[in-house]
């Protein structure tokens, strides 16, 4: 027996997007085509093509912006910002860092890895990651509490340091997320 090929969620989405496009279009054409004795003044008539045309052209766009990316397992963004990242990426091409823990130390990294980094600036570098921290928020959703929080575990807490640019900060120093490596 042959298993049937998996959907690939991209392909729906275009396909969606195209029919719901389609469908507009229809709905438009009626609009134009119905030109009798209406019940409807000319204000009405106004916002009730208005709503339509913007519609049309928010569809339009997504069908796009689907169109265009190279990624062929990617979703939109308008679909996806509910659900885990925003990225039109693979997911195998931006690859989760194995625990919080890596993930800061990763920008740490492309700082030059100083040894500390205050509180904001490491949260601002871990925004940027795409997907999920430590199964429970967003890497683009992350504060620093929440940051604090899924270090806590970890046993890595903010410190008082001076950085090198003067400004004395709660930072979280990188010998300290070193040792709490889970892999070590």
């Amino acid at each position: 027996m042959v298993e049937p090929v998996e959907e690939n969620p991209h392909h729906r989405a275009i396909l969606d997007r195209f029919l719901e496009l389609r469908d507009l279009d229809r709905r438009l054409l009626d609009f134009a085509a119905d030109r009798g004795p209406n019940e409807l003044s000319a204000a009405e008539l106004l916002d009730q093509l208005t709503a339509l045309l913007v519609e049309r052209m928010a569809v339009g766009h997504v069908l796009t912006r689907l169109m265009s990316t190279d990624c062929c397992c990617a979703t939109t963004r308008v679909e996806q910002s509910e659900k885990e990242d925003d990225s039109l990426s693979c997911p195998g091409e931006h690859p989760q860092p194995a625990s919080i823990v890596h993930a800061a130390l990763s920008i740490f990294g492309n700082l030059g890895d100083p040894e500390a980094v205050a509180s904001g600036d490491l949260v601002t570098g871990l925004r940027q990651i795409p997907g999920v921290a430590e199964g429970r928020w967003r890497y683009r959703d992350l504060t620093q509490s929440r940051l604090a929080q899924l270090l806590a575990p970890y046993e890595v807490s903010t410190r008082d340091v001076t950085l090198p640019d003067g400004r004395r900060r709660k930072s979280y120093r990188r010998s300290t997320l070193i040792a709490a490596l889970p892999d070590r």
